[in-house]
């Protein structure tokens, strides 16, 4: 797969999975960011928590491979392994478990079992016919996207930006209470200047951080 393939996959997964920020994805679980596989891996991060939950106090992170036997994993079935795992206590062996931004990081296998619940379906149904979303093809098309999120502490939120023909993955920071038309717009603006770059330090999800926290 090519590293905009990955993107591309990465993107449709991180835009499904936004309604679950808003209401539980299991329990009273939520989903408090999508990370792209760092490197470049072909892997999505999904990670849970509280209501209120930031990066400093995450529950557990959730790795799955975004594409198996050639197929792109569907964002359905992402939030159905997603569901599988966390609804009960699991036990995984050595190499499934690491440690990322201070958070157990489970590493999920293909054959893990997908099942969509009808309010799912209906969620789909019901945006498609109000707002539709980009679809695949366009998401191919465009000339950046997002692909990923993560609530840090004190209000602020970070972005990961990809731009078509840079492998390179930005995080923009933005703080929420200010995150009105003048910040969206410069999200993927300036996330191309690179005199504007900062050292990510501990998130090895991205290369760079731009701070558009004004």
């Amino acid at each position: 797969m090519t590293p905009w393939e990955v993107a591309v996959a990465q993107a449709d997964v991180t835009g499904h999975l936004i309604l679950y920020t808003q209401a539980p994805i299991v329990k009273k679980m939520r989903v408090r960011g999508v990370l792209p596989g760092p490197d470049g891996a072909p892997t999505v991060r999904i990670a849970l928590g509280g209501r209120k939950a930031t990066v400093d106090d995450l529950l557990t992170i959730y790795e799955i491979p975004l594409f198996q036997h050639d197929e792109v994993l569907l964002p359905r079935e992402a939030v159905s392994r997603v569901r599988h795992e966390a609804g009960e206590v699991r036990f995984y062996s050595g190499g499934q478990v690491g440690n990322v931004l201070d958070t157990p990081l489970i590493r999920l296998s293909e054959d893990v079992p997908c099942e969509e619940r009808l309010e799912d379906r209906a969620h789909t149904l019901l945006t498609a016919l109000n707002c539709p979303a980009p679809g695949y093809e366009e998401r191919e098309k465009a000339e950046s996207l997002l692909i990923g999120f993560l609530y840090l502490s004190e209000g602020r939120m970070r972005l990961y930006v990809r731009h078509q023909g840079d492998p390179d993955v930005v995080g923009c920071d933005v703080r929420l209470a200010e995150a009105g038309p003048a910040v969206i717009a410069e999200v993927f603006s300036r996330s191309q200047e690179r005199e504007l770059f900062e050292e990510p330090e501990n998130d090895p999800h991205c290369t760079a951080v731009l701070d558009l926290t004004h």
